[in-house]
């Protein structure tokens, strides 16, 4: 009887142990599920952010690349400011010229989806995608001189303050969740599909100033809504990294836009264009580069607009004598003067400052810039192609002029 106690004992305290085993079992799988579960979440919202961002750059950069004329190409959109012409509430579209749009001031903005003809375009916590468009990038108000060689205004780094990229076009910027003190309640009934409002503080972070010590804010103070930058000076935005600042951003460099741009037909044919352009034959030759006198207003009206922004390209000669250059790999009739289209900088050759673009050795190359001077050639040795090739960009144009 005893013995059958045990034994019955025994296995309740088995069959109870197992219980206990099967809810720690129960337990376990739970967790490994729920963190499974955010794991695949996090994926998930990860991979929607990157297509968005990702849709976003090619559209932005395909309007840049397709404006018309080509003198024209390379400049971005305005950001959504949240209005249209008169000042109407509209999301969606790119603003147009607005009070305190600066020329060479950056902007900050929600992407102009509607402008480019997409739908809103959403990060994986929900929030439309944002915009920084430099300075120099933006088509309104222009500035001077867009080339190749322009630098943009913005720089990103990371939480440490280490550079990642400068010089930077613009930046996508996916937002994420709400931080801090934010508020992003929608302003205006006309909101229905971003929804939330235009401040640029409300969305890039971080909000609280006592964090911006350590973590300058990704947006602009001191302007309405902190959208556009107090000066011209490259503007510093900080990559997520800390609990204060969880932006995401996708970079858009002046190379993204040019090296497509490069492509069109039209832009070798306009090179072409305007190498030929009889006004060359008469102008003095002037400074460093021999086109110091040029005014490209006096040109033909079809190469006024290109001449202006592509002006620092050219350099102008006069030979020592009428002689043949040699064009194409083969010798010309008598030149009288000869003019270079400088082609796109090497990796040895700067292109910043007054000085670096006063210096014949970030233009020519070889035997080009052995013969180039000013106001005569020191030889007659020149070389190079007669048409812009985008395969080699790097490749001297060069024109014959009688």
């Amino acid at each position: 009887m005893l013995r059958s106690l045990k034994a019955t004992l025994h296995q309740q305290q088995g069959a109870a142990m197992i219980f206990l085993l099967l809810i720690v079992v129960l337990g376990v799988v739970g967790l490994l599920v729920n963190s499974l579960n955010h794991v695949a979440l996090k994926i998930n919202r990860d991979q929607k952010t990157t297509e968005a961002l990702s849709l976003a750059k090619m559209a932005l950069i395909g309007d840049s690349v397709a404006q018309m004329p080509i003198s024209s190409a390379g400049y971005l959109r305005l950001p959504d400011l949240g209005f249209t012409i008169g000042m109407t509430p509209s999301e969606g579209s790119a603003a147009p010229n607005f009070t305190g749009n600066s020329k060479d001031y950056s902007v900050i903005g929600k992407f102009p989806w509607r402008t480019l003809g997409f739908e809103p375009l959403h990060d994986g916590h929900g929030e439309c995608l944002w915009y920084i468009v430099s300075g120099h990038f933006k088509n309104t108000p222009s500035t001077n001189i867009l080339n190749w060689d322009t630098p943009g205004q913005i720089n990103l780094v990371d939480v440490n303050g280490n550079i990642i990229a400068n010089n930077l076009a613009a930046l996508i910027v996916a937002t994420g969740p709400v931080l801090d003190g934010q508020n992003r309640t929608q302003a205006d009934s006309a909101y229905v599909q971003c929804g939330g409002n235009y401040d640029a503080r409300n969305y890039l972070d971080p909000y609280v100033s006592s964090n911006e010590a350590s973590e300058p804010g990704n947006y602009f103070t001191g302007s309405l809504n902190n959208r556009v930058t107090s000066s011209t000076l490259n503007s510093l935005m900080t990559m997520k990294g800390s609990a204060h600042n969880n932006d995401r951003f996708l970079l858009i460099t002046p190379d993204d836009i040019f090296r497509i741009v490069i492509r069109r037909a039209d832009f070798s044919a306009q090179i072409t264009s305007l190498l030929k352009d009889v006004y060359f034959q008469s102008v003095i030759i002037a400074g460093k580069k021999g086109t110091s006198n040029v005014d490209c207003s006096l040109l033909d009206s079809v190469n006024r607009s290109f001449c202006k922004n592509w002006l620092e390209m050219l350099l102008l000669t006069q030979l020592p004598s009428p002689s043949p250059v040699s064009i194409d790999g083969a010798l010309t009739g008598d030149c009288s003067r000869i003019l270079i289209f400088g082609g796109m900088k090497n990796a040895t050759q700067l292109r910043l400052s007054a000085a670096n673009k006063a210096s014949l050795a970030n233009y020519l190359e070889g035997a080009n810039l052995a013969a180039f001077a000013t106001p005569v050639a020191l030889a007659r040795s020149f070389s190079g192609g007669s048409v812009f090739n985008a395969k080699y960009p790097s490749t001297d144009v060069i024109s014959c002029l009688s």
